[in-house]
């Protein structure tokens, strides 16, 4: 009788200290599932910060003429915010620079060329590893790495040529065919050099 009674007295409590434990070996699951998850280190949390920083910066403060720019070409402003202060930060002409992308891969972060061009600005991985030696070709779907380094490419081959049509050319064809063909007396004609200028018009000076 004695032990019935301390039987029944006692079923609430080992229900609640049941309920207890399984809320217990729970909660030191879930903590160390989240202690498990990978988390950026300091330095990459840095990185990333650097890197958003100057979208963070353009979308901030797009000026008209680059409102302008996202309006004309269709872009979604921030994305237009990435070429235009991207565009600044090489001295390139932001008109040019989405003028470039237009022709390149319309404005689509995920294009791939038939030979290995990657991203807004179909740039291969072996010339942006010439300004960047880490960089993979999956990085450069990234709107930012891909419109630095194809800019800065763009940028040194008008600087190169000193002319922007021929800059253009370079570009694209490359620059061991363009010189060729301006050797042998052939007029360098590029229609997507005609195309991006059509794009961008007067403004693509």
């Amino acid at each position: 009788m004695m032990r019935n009674e301390w039987r029944q007295g006692n079923r609430l409590p080992c229900g609640a200290m049941t309920i207890a434990l399984v809320i217990g070996v729970w909660a030191l699951t879930a903590s160390r599932v989240e202690s498990l998850a990978i988390a950026p280190t300091a330095a990459e949390r840095t990185e990333m910060a650097r890197l958003a920083a100057p979208v963070r910066k353009a979308m901030a403060s797009l000026p008209p003429s680059g409102e302008r720019l996202a309006k004309r070409f269709g872009v979604r402003r921030e994305l237009a915010a990435v070429i235009y202060e991207q565009a600044r930060l090489a001295k390139v002409t932001p008109a040019m620079a989405f003028g470039v992308i237009a022709a390149e891969s319309g404005f689509d972060p995920g294009a791939i060329g038939h030979h290995g061009e990657r991203g807004l600005m179909q740039i291969k991985p072996s010339t942006a590893q010439a300004y960047d030696e880490w960089i993979t070709a999956e990085a450069l779907h990234d709107p930012v790495t891909n419109v630095r380094l194809g800019l800065k490419h763009l940028k040194r081959e008008v600087e190169y040529f000193g002319d922007p049509v021929l800059g253009l050319m370079s570009y694209h064809m490359g620059r061991t065919r363009l010189e060729r063909e301006m050797a042998d007396g052939i007029p360098p004609r590029d229609r997507y050099v005609e195309r991006v200028l059509s794009i961008c018009g007067r403004d693509c000076a």
